[in-house]
């Protein structure tokens, strides 16, 4: 009876002190919880202001003490978020240089209905669909609209580790009832498709491109006036740096 009491104690007094996984698992969840916050907030910072913020977060890191003998692992942990914090600047960085190629390129060809946005890594190349399209099949590419997209497609050749996304997008006006296209949802998807394939027929590899459609959705102004509804209606190439492995 004795020894059972006496066992009873002794587990009372293990299930009391943390075992060294609990605590090592801790802290990889917050390290790794804390860097996933961190890399969404980039999203949304100004690119001036990147570098200074991931130095600011570097030199914190680096003046934690080393973790004692319970956290194995940690530090290494530590060094991780160090390295993609690292390659993460890099990233946005050189985003930043073909960024201001990007906005050169289309200067330097007196193309101005073209609006160009950089935000993180991201590059987005808005093309007004107006005029690009037949008037008796919105998903046939005029002579015109063909020109637009070999102005991306050499843009394109310049930069081959850029990945691009087609979004097409309409206005809030629905296709008359005659129309072959039924809804907004399809003009805009066939859309992105048809520019998609045009780019495929000029050699951009097929694995750097992707399509959608949006229709009205993510308008750049309220369709209140038909000037504003030729704003929304457009093709966005969206570019990001095409990662290996």
């Amino acid at each position: 009876m004795a020894d059972d009491q006496g066992r009873l104690e002794e587990e009372d007094e293990h299930e009391d002190i943390p075992q060294v996984w609990q605590i090592t698992m801790a802290d990889m969840s917050m390290l790794l919880l804390c860097f996933f916050i961190f890399l969404f907030s980039l999203a949304t910072l100004k690119p001036e202001n990147v570098s200074e913020t991931l130095e600011s977060v570097r030199q914190r890191l680096k003046s934690e003490k080393a973790p004692n003998k319970k956290t194995p692992g940690a530090q290494s942990m530590e060094e991780k978020v160090l390295e993609q914090l690292s390659l993460r600047e890099q990233l946005i960085m050189r985003q930043r240089q073909v960024y201001q190629d990007l906005t050169a390129y289309f200067q330097g060809r007196g193309e101005t209905t073209f609006k160009t946005t950089l935000q993180g890594s991201r590059m987005t190349v808005s093309v007004p669909s107006d005029g690009m399209f037949e008037a008796n099949d919105v998903t046939q590419l005029t002579n015109a609209g063909k020109q637009r997209l070999l102005l991306v497609k050499d843009f394109l050749a310049r930069h081959p580790d850029q990945r691009v996304h087609i979004k097409g997008f309409t206005d809030d006006t629905p296709p008359p009832p005659q129309a072959r296209l039924r809804n907004n949802w399809e003009v805009s998807s066939l859309q992105a498709v048809s520019a998609l394939r045009f780019l495929l027929s000029q050699g951009v590899p097929a694995n750097r491109l992707t399509s959608t459609g949006l229709a009205d959705l993510e308008p750049l102004l309220p369709n209140t006036s038909e000037a504003n509804r030729a704003r929304n209606r457009r093709l966005d190439f969206v570019m990001e740096v095409q990662v290996e492995g």
